[in-house]
């Protein structure tokens, strides 16, 4: 009897439990909808946060303000992104409606603001304190307050981008050929610098010649090697920092690109004279050797004519010797000059000291001992050719050079392309004033106006009337005929540079762009072996 009321007892004991459990089971149901909803609300809350407050720095000034990621700034700028859970960062905003390039000053102006963004950054971080402890930062220094356009977009700091292409280049450098130098060769050591570290960097390369004002790049060159992708969306494209995706460089961004940390990284600091440039002529080199690809009728002519004085060295035991002569409104960086010009006599005995150095061994050694080597005496190597590139059409003609390189004698690197003077162009096409048969009235005509003294700035910018002073915004288009005026100038550069440059060896001063551009083609061992010569103060190569 007593197992069985034990028997009868616990079912009714298990019905009691199972009405307990059943009973408590919405308290739970509720319990955990509410810690899901609290859930629910606070992703919202810091979703709303983090895509509505963004801090924007105008300028360089003091002053904050709160913008949308579908609020942006109107015009280019750096500004300051926040997320409710992190500290904050900075970031490059560029309209998508701004078009490319923008205007130097504006690429200039976000560099500015970025190293201001910056600073404020860290000073309001822990990284503040640890900065002590850090090692100096290099060209290479990752900036983690930076934000990439790319990445910008997703998280929603800035507008997404609707048009951007498939195979759109995951790295890039794109370099601006701008209005802000007329000098073709300081265009050229920057294009192929920038090509150089391009290609070291993995990145892929692209040239803009919009505001060139010689006109199109693929008028002087061949296209630039295929990148087999294609370029970002112009606003993905800025000039600072240097660890953005895709990088835009140009004359107005060469002091953060190129400037102390890309020197410190580049130059071999340990090494004396011109062993510590090697590095960063190694990235310019590499820029010529891809790129220094000129037009078919230009190269064409070049190489015969190069092959040309090659022959005539050869006939007569020589070498070829080139001497660049740079006047016009550029000046020598020795203090003794720097208002004038190098004498001529300077250049002239660096030319004959090449030729000597040049000589067979034997030839060299009884000359510089002074034996049987009259240099006088030595009638055949006389002729070999001395080949002279200059902005002064004049130059060649005067007594002083013809004295300073005596008993050489000079011939013109080429006479495809020649700038004219005023008499030249006078006896070609004079202009007279015109006055109608019984009239009074005399229409004045301009005068002729050539390149007496060498290549000037302003009167290279008078062709077309291009007033590089004005920023206004606008393009200012170049009358054609005048662009076919400014084409010729470039292209009798370039033609002197590849025939000068395939000389055994040349002088010239390191002022000139040119000069420096020439050691370049010529290569490192011509520059270490003495066969590049530079008069101006006897300074080693630099690539400013």
């Amino acid at each position: 009897m007593q197992q069985q009321s034990l028997r009868e007892v616990e079912p009714s004991r298990e019905a009691e439990n199972w009405h307990k459990s059943r009973a408590s089971r919405p308290l739970l149901l509720r319990l955990l909808g509410a810690a899901l909803l609290c859930i629910l609300v606070w992703w919202s809350l810091v979703n709303v946060v983090s895509t509505s407050s963004r801090l924007s720095f105008k300028g360089g000034s003091s002053d904050n303000d709160l913008v949308g990621a579908h609020d942006p700034p109107p015009h280019p700028t750096a500004l300051i992104v926040s997320e409710a859970w992190a500290s904050n960062k900075w970031t490059v905003s560029i309209p998508h409606n701004a078009g490319f390039p923008l205007r130097p000053k504006q690429y200039a102006d976000i560099c500015t603001e970025s190293q201001t963004l910056q600073k404020k950054l860290i000073a309001g971080s822990r990284a503040r304190t640890l900065s002590g402890l850090r090692r100096q930062p290099t060209y290479y220094t990752v900036d983690h307050t930076f934000v990439d356009i790319g990445d910008a977009e997703q998280r929603g700091f800035l507008p997404s981008t609707l048009d951007a292409p498939d195979n759109m280049c995951t790295t890039s450098l794109t370099f601006l050929l701008d209005t802000e130098d007329a000098s073709f060769g300081k265009s050229l050591l920057m294009l192929w610098l920038s090509y150089g570290l391009a290609k070291k960097e993995g990145r892929a390369f692209f040239v803009d010649d919009t505001r060139w004002p010689y006109g199109e790049y693929t008028f002087f060159f061949m296209p630039p090697p295929d990148q087999d992708c294609s370029p970002p969306p112009a606003h993905y494209v800025v000039p600072c920092p240097h660890q953005a995706k895709h990088l835009v460089v140009s004359a107005a961004t060469a002091p953060w690109t190129f400037g102390p940390l890309f020197e410190r990284e580049y130059s071999r600091q340990r090494y004396p004279g011109i062993e510590k440039q090697q590095g960063i002529f190694d990235l310019i080199w590499t820029g010529y050797e891809d790129l220094f690809y000129l037009n078919d009728v230009d190269a064409g002519y070049a190489a015969t004519h190069s092959m040309k004085l090659r022959a005539q060295a050869k006939a007569h035991g020589g070498s070829v010797v080139g001497m660049h002569i740079r006047r016009g409104d550029l000046h020598p960086r020795e203090y003794q000059y720097s208002r004038d010009y190098l004498p001529l006599e300077r250049y002239g005995n660096a030319a004959k000291t090449s030729f000597r150095s040049l000589l067979p061994s034997g030839e060299h050694d009884s000359n510089a001992t002074g034996g049987s080597g009259d240099f006088n005496a030595l009638m055949a190597y006389m002729n070999s050719p001395l080949v002279l590139a200059s902005d002064d059409p004049d130059i060649i003609s005067t007594s002083e050079f013809s004295s300073a390189v005596s008993p050489f004698k000079a011939q013109k690197a080429q006479e495809r392309i020649q700038l004219a003077t005023k008499a030249t162009l006078d006896l070609s096409s004079p202009k007279k004033d015109l006055r109608e048969p019984g009239s009074a009235y005399v229409k004045h005509v301009d005068e002729n106006s050539g390149w007496e003294g060498g290549f000037f700035s302003a009167l290279f910018y008078s062709i077309g009337s291009l007033d590089k002073t004005k920023d206004t915004g606008d393009e200012q288009e170049i009358p054609e005929q005048a662009l076919r005026m400014r084409e010729l100038v470039g292209r009798a550069y370039l033609l002197d540079l590849a025939v000068l440059g395939e000389s055994d060896a040349v002088v010239c001063a390191v002022s000139s762009a040119g000069c420096r551009v020439l050691a370049v083609m010529m290569g490192w061992d011509a520059v270490k072996e003495g066969r590049w010569v530079n008069v101006d103060d006897h300074r080693p190569w630099t690539w400013t």
